[in-house]
């Protein structure tokens, strides 16, 4: 991703591509939770699978797709729920936004991901560097 010099909001559909892009490594800390609190504080570590190149969302996947599906079930009328993702990347940025309920796609492995919208805006904030000593 381009440097920025200080926290900014990303709105264009290659910023917001480059931040998710950052979430896919491997060692980034992404946390997921509902936004209204509804979940009891309830937030679960997930991982940022990638961005479609084409169209304007991107694929993720909880660390426990099954308690996380539960939670999505649990009280929430259709197309209320909305979700806050907080990621720290390796280098120390931190980079945070807000998008709609997922679609939970089912494969024939038995394994799971969730289909997200690009969020509107992201926060972005680089990561703060020590000055020269």
């Amino acid at each position: 991703m381009k440097a920025v010099a200080a926290s900014t909001l990303l709105s264009r559909a290659d910023e917001i591509r480059a931040a998710l892009r950052e979430l896919m490594h491997p060692d980034c800390q992404v946390r997921v939770c509902a936004s209204d609190g509804h979940q009891g504080g309830h937030a679960c570590e997930a991982r940022i699978l990638g961005p479609d190149w084409q169209q304007r969302h991107f694929f993720w996947r909880p660390h426990a797709p099954d308690t996380f599906e539960v939670h999505l079930r649990g009280g929430y009328p259709p197309g209320e729920l909305m979700l806050d993702f907080a990621g720290l990347t390796p280098d120390g940025a931190d980079v945070r936004f807000r998008v709609s309920r997922p679609l939970v796609m089912h494969f024939a492995d038995s394994s799971a991901a969730m289909l997200s919208n690009f969020p509107d805006i992201v926060w972005y904030r680089p990561a703060t560097r020590p000055p020269d000593a």
